[in-house]
């Protein structure tokens, strides 16, 4: 009976640390923003903001849910991660989760944000622990080991 009752735990985004410059010099008191949308069409945001060195985070975010026992529900979750600076919003990370579960990739990526905010946004995929299609997101931050897609 796919567990119709059930509440499962869904994990919606892995612990974020990351660190915004401007010119390669940190960026104090900036407000970073996570937003968080599940299949429950529930939004979820909450704010931080960055220490004199230009860091921020974000705890892990998980819910309980009674939608992945259910019959033909795409378990995903949307992710943003974003500042507004001097006027311009800019991401840094927009991402699709596929699954309920914690992501490895997803995991080391949003360990280590490093964002430059005179860097464009662009797209660019990473891999896949699991095999599979590959990941993709998109963000001003960078790392060492994507393949960009501009």
């Amino acid at each position: 009976m796919f567990g119709l009752f059930k509440k499962y735990d869904v994990h919606l985004c892995p612990e974020v640390k990351g660190r915004i410059l401007d010119h390669g010099k940190p960026v104090e008191g900036l407000v970073v923003k996570r937003w968080l949308f599940y299949v429950d069409e529930i939004e979820r945001e909450d704010s931080v903001i960055t220490d004199e060195n230009g860091e921020f985070y974000f705890p892990e975010k998980n819910i309980k849910s009674k939608l992945p026992g259910r019959a033909f529900v795409e378990n995903l979750t949307r992710q943003a991660i974003y500042i507004e600076y001097q006027g311009t919003k800019l991401p840094l990370w927009r991402a699709t989760l596929f699954g309920y579960f914690k992501n490895s990739a997803f995991s080391k990526k949003l360990q280590d944000l490093n964002c430059d905010v005179n860097d464009p946004a662009v797209d660019f995929e990473f891999e896949n622990p699991t095999g599979g299609l590959r990941h993709y997101a998109n963000s001003i931050c960078r790392w060492s080991d994507d393949f960009y897609i501009y």
